[in-house]
């Protein structure tokens, strides 16, 4: 019976343990692709990785590899796509054989159940090597490969370029078989196959491209002018993670351009639309009349590139400029002998000097994209309180005013004088929701400070402006700015006549507060003792006129301190001084 046990035993086990693996394990094995197309099925099941096999790629490791083998090949594209079953995560390379090794080509890798294509240009009577493996610490599986051959498309060299005439015009083309002929100019990282095409300048001065890739191919579009027996790059652009590439160029009317598809380094090739479409031509000077109340309008950076307004400007008269886009334009006032340039949000002047006045442009641009700037553009005479020093403000009084940031109105300007050093506050107040701050300047035009809802500060006896201005664009409204001006004022404590004193126990000091200059007032006299152990407390707090003396007698022996401090008046700032120390104790014998 035992017998019988052993024996049907080792008649399960035996199968599993002679499992064989595929008959193309190897590459001396490798199985024979002997036409185009070809299809086989396989499977890594049990396959191993022979000493040898290759595992420096730019795919990473591979376990489990099977081989396949192309001889002679003939002249063309061979494309290999690897369809895997679920579960099985494919790494896929291709070789060019040589007498005595192999060199690595293309390869490709892909999630489970995914695809792989890989592809090479062949030459002609080359032999040629396909590994099909996985990816370390993922299980066996079957797989599905189809190798193909494509020849050069009819467009493949410039010479050659499929007329595409005046835009508007479609195509529908591949880059399998395509090759990288000599007469390629690297553009946008163009590095594989290309096609060529030939377009007509359109009658508006300004064609637009769209590019869309399917499957694997990552793609470049670039537009060249022929100029003699060379061409010069116009614009290029390469395809986004969605396969789509757009590209808008300036174009002379019925000039001839040359338009290449090609891949991008390591992409495969695949199958691709092109569109051609005639755009709206730049605008030119002196374009369109500038409202008094401004402009609101929208560029593109492909389909509308550019707005030009004109204005007329006095002589001797300074104007307002203010701008705002969304996300981000700029805006260029040309006058005579002058360039004025504004970024996405900014405001300006300018003034027409003696030569000037007259009819001015202010051109709009986009930026480069495939993307809507919406922008406000307005341009007015400036006001009393938008130029020089601005109006006055007088200290203790408070000026109302009004911003439009989304207008021309962006910026208010104030002055006032400091006799002598003084502690100045300005406050400003405005409605919840707007982004107001003020800027602090000399006469002269150096920054001081800046603060979004005020700030104290310690001035010298000069002149000096203060800025309201808000953000161009940004939300307008009422706001009330206040100036307060104080003296800067000292303050001293002295006990008895000095800074420290030494007494007996059960003596009174004098204290005595001095504040400079002179400002009437209250003054808090902070009075501490000290702890040889943890150092000094507070005892208490004595309020007394400015200047005045008070009686305080120790009611203990040991270390004390005093420090006064000055509240201040609606004239004179807080100030406080230093401590003076008293010493109460009997005299040591």
């Amino acid at each position: 019976m035992r017998l019988l046990v052993i024996i049907l035993v080792a008649l399960v086990v035996a199968p599993s343990a002679a499992a064989a693996p595929p008959p193309n394990d190897n590459r001396a094995d490798a199985v024979l692709l002997p036409e185009f197309p070809s299809n086989v099925h396989g499977t890594t099941a049990e396959a191993t990785v022979e000493r040898l096999d290759p595992q420096v790629s730019k795919c990473g490791r591979v376990e489990s590899t099977v081989w396949y083998r192309i001889e002679s090949a003939p002249d063309g594209t061979i494309v290999s796509t690897i369809q895997a079953a679920a579960g099985f995560t494919p790494v896929v390379r291709i070789y060019r054989r040589g007498s005595s090794s192999i060199q690595e080509l293309d390869c490709g890798t892909a999630k489970a159940g995914g695809k792989v294509v890989v592809s090479v240009q062949a030459v002609r009577g080359a032999g040629y090597l396909i590994l099909v493996g996985r990816r370390p610490g993922t299980a066996d599986a079957t797989f599905d490969l189809r190798a193909e051959l494509f020849l050069p498309p009819a467009n493949d060299e410039r010479g050659d370029a499929v007329q595409l005439g005046v835009p508007p015009a479609s195509v529908r083309a591949t880059t399998l078989g395509a090759t990288g002929g000599s007469s390629d100019v690297p553009a946008c990282g163009l590095s594989g196959g290309t096609v060529w095409y030939r377009l007509r300048g359109p009658a508006s001065g300004r064609a637009l491209l769209q590019l869309s890739a399917a499957d694997e191919l990552d793609a470049v579009v670039a537009v060249f002018r022929p100029v003699r027996s060379r061409i010069e790059l116009v614009a290029c652009a390469a395809t986004d993670r969605k396969g789509s590439a757009v590209l808008g160029f300036t174009a002379q009317r019925g000039a001839g351009y040359l338009i290449v598809v090609g891949e991008q380094r390591n992409s495969a090739p695949g199958e691709f639309r092109l569109q051609a479409k005639p755009a709206e031509a730049p605008e030119r000077q002196p374009g369109r009349s500038l409202r008094s109340r401004g402009v609101r309008d929208s560029v593109n950076g492909l389909t509308d590139v550019n707005d030009v307004w004109s204005i007329r400007l006095r002589r001797g008269i300074t104007y307002r400029i203010a701008f705002s886009s969304n996300p981000c334009a700029r805006a260029t006032l040309r006058a005579r002998g002058r360039v004025i340039k504004l970024s996405c949000r900014a405001y300006s002047s300018f003034t027409p000097g003696r030569d000037g006045g007259g009819l001015y442009t202010i051109e709009v641009q986009a930026s480069p994209s495939a993307q809507q700037h919406r922008y406000r553009l307005q341009i007015a005479a400036a006001g009393a309180d938008d130029v020089g020093v601005g109006v006055e403000l007088r200290p203790g009084s408070g000026a109302r005013g009004l911003l439009s940031p989304s207008g021309v109105d962006l910026l208010d300007l104030y002055h006032f004088d400091v006799g002598r050093l003084s502690e100045v506050r300005l406050r400003l107040a405005q409605p919840a929701g707007r982004s107001f701050g003020l800027v602090l300047l000399t006469d002269s035009g150096s920054r001081i400070t800046a603060g979004a809802s005020g700030f104290r500060r310690r001035l010298d006896r000069g002149r000096y402006v203060v800025a309201v201005q808000g953000e161009a664009g940004s939300r307008g409204g009422r706001y009330r700015l206040s100036l307060r001006l104080r003296d800067v004022t000292s303050t001293s404590v002295l006990v008895s006549g000095r800074s420290s004193a030494e007494v007996t126990p059960g003596s009174s000091v004098t204290l005595s507060c001095l504040v400079s200059p002179s400002a009437g007032g209250r003054v808090e006299l902070e009075i501490d003792r000290f702890d040889p152990l943890t150092g000094w407390h507070f005892h208490r707090l004595v309020r007394t006129s400015a200047g005045a003396s008070i009686s305080w007698r120790p009611p203990a022996v040991g270390r004390w301190r005093v420090r006064a401090r000055f509240l201040g008046t609606s004239r004179s700032a807080a100030s406080r001084s230093g401590y003076a120390h008293i010493l109460v104790a009997k005299p040591i014998l």
